[in-house]
């Protein structure tokens, strides 16, 4: 009797508290239920990484953008500050840049050839910068040009300004390129120092303007696309237009003044050969004080630079000596007292 209460206990106690060891008792994970979970994973791991992607790429583009207004912010601050410091702009002493003489016109009269500009575009500014440090006769060793006399002209700087298409390094469509010596870290131009033609300022420059620049009477507006110039005597009102993506064009304008104006008188020099001869008739122009006034005429053959007349006269007689081919450039200075101009309009002429 007492085994049969026995029996029955452990009877009852099995179907109460079951053994949850045995396999047969657990639920298993179908097939259905493991691939719609990897489906789900891979979906919500896709978006995440979708996401991450978007934001990166976002971030990258708006990066960009900034690089490209910051670049075109730089250009824009040096362009103006090259203009500040010019005692001409679009003009030499007898060519003014206008709707009856181009640019062009302005650059080849101070003696500088168009091929040395290179491959240029639209040319949207003549500048001439004056050098304030010491001309040395001979440029110093270890420099350049050393041993030599410093390039032609000496004591100011030629700076064309131009915009053509951009290069295969260079962000499309336009660049703006720059013609002249490269300034130091101090800003001071060497005098020994070869201008550089087809330097690249700036790039994605727009190839359309979406409005017409302001540029009423007597301004003079020269350039084309996204870079142009509205030229009053020594101020200038500078318009850029830079292609910073597929759907923004991003417009900087402002207004640059020469703090040197253009103020003091400066020598208009002609040149006309005697019919037959080498001999060479210089005469010039002077607006400023004559009583007093020292006019030196300086020649330059290659590198040799000498000078072939100072005196009190409006004109003198030269010979051109050398071989034949040669070329001769000349140019007058005025010195009155312990002023001195700044130099002529460059005339040249071949043996």
């Amino acid at each position: 009797m007492k085994h049969f209460q026995r029996w029955r206990l452990w009877l009852l106690a099995q179907q109460t508290f079951p053994d949850r060891s045995y396999p047969f008792n657990e639920k298993g994970v179908t097939l259905v239920e493991l691939l719609t979970a990897t489906i789900i994973t891979s979906l919500v791991t896709s978006l995440i990484g979708f996401g991450v992607i978007t934001a990166t790429q976002a971030n990258k583009r708006t990066e960009s953008i900034a690089a490209r207004r910051h670049d075109l912010s730089r250009a824009f601050d040096f362009i103006s500050n090259e203009i500040r410091m010019a005692h001409r702009i679009n003009q030499t002493n007898n060519v003014v840049a206008s709707s009856s003489s181009t640019l062009a016109n302005v650059v080849t009269n101070t003696g500088l050839p168009l091929s040395d500009l290179g491959a240029y575009g639209t040319l949207v500014l003549y500048l001439e910068i004056p050098i304030n440090s010491q001309i040395p006769a001979v440029c110093p060793a270890g420099g350049p040009n050393a041993g030599s006399p410093p390039p032609q002209p000496a004591n100011y700087d030629r700076v064309v300004y131009d915009v053509r298409a951009s290069g295969q390094d260079w962000l499309p469509p336009n660049s703006i390129f720059r013609y002249g010596r490269v300034p130091e870290l101090d800003g001071s131009i060497n005098p020994c120092r070869d201008p550089i033609s087809s330097d690249t300022l700036v790039d994605a420059i727009a190839n359309v303007t979406d409005e017409s620049p302001p540029c009423p009477t007597p301004g003079v507006l020269v350039g084309t696309t996204g870079f142009q110039a509205c030229v009053k005597g020594m101020q200038v009102d500078l318009f850029m237009r830079s292609h910073i993506s597929e759907v923004e064009i991003h417009r900087l304008n402002s207004t640059a003044t020469s703090r040197l104006g253009n103020t003091q008188p400066v020598p208009i020099l002609t040149g006309t050969r005697q019919p037959g001869t080498d001999t060479v008739d210089l005469t010039w122009t002077w607006s400023g004080q004559i009583s007093a006034t020292t006019f030196a005429v300086k020649q330059v053959v290659g590198t040799n630079e000498s000078q072939v007349y100072s005196g009190g006269n409006l004109s003198t007689a030269v010979t051109l000596s050398g071989s034949s081919g040669e070329q001769h450039c000349y140019s007058v200075t005025a010195t009155t007292g312990a002023v001195t101009s700044p130099e002529s309009n460059t005339v040249c002429l071949t043996k």
